[in-house]
């Protein structure tokens, strides 16, 4: 292994600490679970705007502006329960964290109040993916429509193809009205008139059947393709019925994700970060510990902004006297050394021979300490 390929490796190994493995972890949850809000507010909003706008057209105004009214309010409710939501979660999980997983009085308050707006969340979320799943009834209108357009189009067609025999059948039957009226008026002894007349009713008669039979087989297409119309739109529904199930099926299964990843991203981060702080409480706190006395001590050397740039600073050795007497710092004597130390360090104070002077105003002080922590953490990390 050559040397660069083992500081890459150091590099790598270095970071699997605590933070290192969860931090981008954290940051990504986090993130995603605002998106999981988007999400849940979009799902939720197929239950309720169609309610609220029912109403409002109703009881309120109807047209662009009860759309309008309904819509805003749809949006707004919806944010405000999704940021309601978060945050007694985020109370949840804060306190559920802090009390080392145990359900105690407070926690178990925040957990009942939490996972009933949840809950009441997931509910939403679930009929409103639902609602934005089911096409079918809407399909399958228009298939019934494209339906009973095309079956009043083939009863043109075949209206028109039966036209022809429909009307040489009517005057058929006409004619032998009239030759039956003839016939009834020759005299019997004409045989061979009647004759005639009976043999042209005989064979109008074998036309107008011929003739109806194919009446019957035109009717008889017009009816197969029309139950043919009927089984593709049976099939058509069945279909739209089968698609409805699986969008349902995924749209709950995205909102469901996103309630999860909600609770997931906002659980995370207060644990992440609970954690972070016990780990690192060690580490630091003495830092703000010794902060907290810089800053006590600097409002009392410089009595809370009285003195002046210039003015002498209170000697080190009654400084050690008032502090002993008046607080309960272990090693103060030391202490107030390191304190005197720093602050010539950082120009708070100037030392002129064996005095003392002060080097910067109050406030300067003030917010030297306030950024003082980088260079004690430096300085203290090298213990």
């Amino acid at each position: 292994m050559e040397l660069k390929d083992y500081d890459k490796l150091r590099k790598k190994i270095n970071v699997k600490d605590f933070e290192g493995s969860n931090k981008a972890l954290d940051k990504w949850l986090f993130g995603f679970s605002f998106v999981g809000n988007i999400g849940s507010i979009f799902f939720s909003y197929f239950l309720l705007y169609p309610a609220l706008l029912k109403a409002i057209s109703i009881n309120l105004v109807s047209g662009f502006w009860g759309t309008t009214l309904a819509f805003i309010f749809t949006l707004v409710f919806l944010t405000i329960f999704e940021i309601i939501k978060r945050y007694l979660f985020r109370n949840f999980s804060s306190d559920y964290v802090k009390s080392n997983k145990k359900i105690t009085g407070v926690v178990f308050g925040w957990f009942s109040v939490s996972i009933a707006i949840v809950l009441l969340s997931f509910y939403l979320s679930l009929v409103g993916s639902k609602n934005l799943a089911s096409t079918s009834t809407i399909k399958n209108d228009i298939a019934v429509t494209q339906v009973d357009v095309q079956k009043d189009s083939l009863s043109i067609q075949y209206e028109r193809k039966k036209q022809t025999y429909v009307y040489d059948n009517q005057s058929l039957r006409d004619i032998n009205v009239e030759l039956r009226k003839t016939l009834a008026e020759t005299p019997l002894g004409w045989v061979s008139a009647r004759r005639d007349y009976q043999s042209s009713i005989d064979k109008n008669t074998n036309i107008i059947a011929s003739n109806q039979a194919e009446v019957n087989k035109i009717d008889e297409q017009l009816k197969q393709r029309v139950n043919e119309l009927k089984t593709g739109l049976n099939s058509t529904m069945a279909n739209n019925a089968t698609e409805d199930t699986k969008s349902i099926i995924l749209f709950v299964i995205i909102a469901i994700f996103s309630e999860l990843i909600i609770i997931c991203g906002v659980y995370f981060r207060e644990w992440y970060e609970y954690n972070l702080f016990v780990i690192n409480q060690q580490k630091y706190e003495k830092l703000y510990l010794k902060k907290d006395r810089y800053r006590a001590l600097i409002s009392f050397v410089y009595n809370e902004g009285k003195v002046a740039v210039g003015d002498k600073v209170i000697s080190g050795m009654e400084l050690k006297k008032i502090v002993a007497d008046k607080a309960t710092i272990q090693n103060s004597n030391k202490f107030i050394d390191e304190f005197l130390s720093d602050m010539d360090k950082v120009g708070v104070f100037n030392t002129v021979g064996k005095r003392r002077f002060i080097g910067v105003t109050y406030q300067d002080a003030l917010a030297i300490i306030e950024n003082f922590d980088s260079t004690l953490r430096i300085l203290e990390n090298m213990k």
